[in-house]
């Protein structure tokens, strides 16, 4: 391939990976203004992944898809239904499915908020299983529901591998924070997100984990197994009820 080709689709790529993150710039600023819009994470994630994909076919990025159990995944193509709520509730409150059920219900989530789409690549499917399983990482992981807490879960992502969203989401949070000169809730953001990073990098690999296969475990068996570490500088409201149940 020639140079001036190559330089051709060089800016053709700059210029897409420009137009992306302007939407993920503008998501993120909608999102800063209302935490609560998940349409607006769901433009992040689609704007970055298609960034995120091109950089990993060409080699220049960590690729998660490395491990081969996350590759398997996507070979078969792996989907299931939406989690069944009732059925899931029935289970004790220390095993993963009792646990997260009351997560549920409690929060008053549903378990099929997102979109289900047929991925049309990798990072999209990689994405797609992130996000079914969203709320299953904050039962494991032990960080709540609040915004504090959303910024701590997105840490741990970004522990587990290279998240381009996750940054996004966690600096329109320190942005929020320091425009309306709250910086209090500054402090208690960078410590979410830090801890949960380091949390997610001392955890083992979750990505490519299972988790419907593994409702009837013990919650607290599962976090040693997968190394695990709950969040010390802010405790979840909804773990410390937990722990008091059992």
């Amino acid at each position: 391939m020639s140079t001036r080709v190559q330089r051709r689709i060089e800016k053709q790529r700059r210029r897409y990976y420009r137009w992306n993150n302007l939407r993920a710039m503008y998501a993120a600023w909608r999102l800063a203004r209302d935490p609560g819009a998940t349409r607006f994470v769901f433009l992040i994630g689609d704007a970055q992944d298609n960034i995120a994909e091109s950089e990993r076919r060409l080699g220049r990025m960590n690729d998660p898809f490395a491990d081969p159990a996350l590759e398997a995944l996507w070979q078969a193509r792996f989907s299931t239904l939406p989690y069944d709520l009732d059925a899931l509730g029935k289970l004790p409150p220390d095993t993963l499915g009792g646990a997260y059920a009351r997560h549920m219900k409690q929060g008053g989530f549903r378990a099929d908020y997102y979109r289900d789409e047929r991925p049309r690549h990798r990072m999209q499917f990689l994405r797609q299983r992130m996000r079914q399983t969203h709320d299953v990482w904050h039962v494991l992981t032990g960080f709540g529901a609040d915004e504090f807490d959303e910024v701590g879960i997105q840490g741990f992502y970004a522990g587990q591998y290279t998240s381009a969203m996750a940054a996004i989401i966690a600096a329109g949070a320190f942005l929020k924070s320091i425009l309306r000169a709250r910086f209090r809730d500054l402090e208690k953001h960078v410590d979410a997100f830090c801890e949960g990073y380091v949390a997610g990098k001392r955890a083992e690999p979750l990505l490519a984990v299972k988790w419907e296969e593994l409702w009837e475990e013990k919650l607290e068996t599962l976090r040693r197994r997968f190394g695990i570490e709950l969040p010390r500088l802010r405790r979840a409201p909804a773990v410390r009820a937990l722990r008091n149940a059992a």
